[in-house]
């Protein structure tokens, strides 16, 4: 099947390095004893969805947005508990400044989370968030041999086999979208995302090789 343009999802880039990764996507473990995905992350500014360890994750009102698209290949798992809400209103700082001045940077960047005190009033003003599941693998072709750090100079399609605007890597962990899925996303929830164009392998580009 033909899918068209792909591109690799990732969260926005983030002031602060993995500092500010923490601060925009939190941790999604799974939780030992239920084996489900839980929230712990920073309030009350949330975006509306995110990805998080691997996991994409949509508010509830960013999740009924996305029923009335036409886009294809998300399924919604379940609810997700929120086991830990850190009150942080990192949102209304001052991005030129650095993480120093607001935190202590001793630790590690899940510290943020891990050591912070679990605020139950704000877990409970904090949205409704999903665990979204997609079935449909995307195959990639992964040129060992290139020095960029950009996924568009070394990852190529090599097939997609499902009528799907969502779809997992096989050789390389991800989440790649179509161009109709990319402009949802874009017009939608404009500068929460950074695609990456994935091209079509060539037949004759002798470099690549299967991760």
């Amino acid at each position: 099947m033909d899918v068209g343009n792909i591109y690799l999802l990732e969260n926005k880039k983030m002031t602060w390095g993995d500092w500010g990764d923490v601060l925009w996507a939190g941790i999604s473990p799974h939780d030992a004893f239920s084996n489900l995905v839980c929230i712990e992350r920073t309030g009350p500014f949330s975006p509306p969805l995110y990805l998080s360890n691997n996991n994409f994750i949509f508010t509830n009102e960013a999740r009924l947005l996305f029923k009335h698209s036409s886009l294809r290949g998300l399924k919604f798992l379940y609810e997700i508990e929120k086991k830990r809400i850190v009150k942080l209103d990192w949102h209304n700082w001052d991005d030129k400044q650095h993480i120093s001045n607001y935190l202590d940077i001793d630790g590690e960047p899940e510290d943020i989370i891990l050591k912070g005190r679990n605020d139950y009033e704000l877990v409970d003003k904090m949205p409704i968030y999903w665990l979204a599941y997609i079935e449909s693998k995307i195959h990639l072709f992964i040129d060992k041999k290139s020095k960029s750090n950009n996924p568009s100079d070394y990852i190529f399609v090599e097939g997609a086999g499902e009528c799907s605007d969502f779809f997992i890597g096989v050789e390389r962990t991800g989440i790649y979208i179509t161009q109709k899925a990319k402009e949802w996303i874009d017009s939608t929830f404009p500068k929460h995302f950074r695609y990456y164009l994935i091209s079509k392998k060539q037949e004759n580009c002798e470099s690549l090789s299967h991760l």
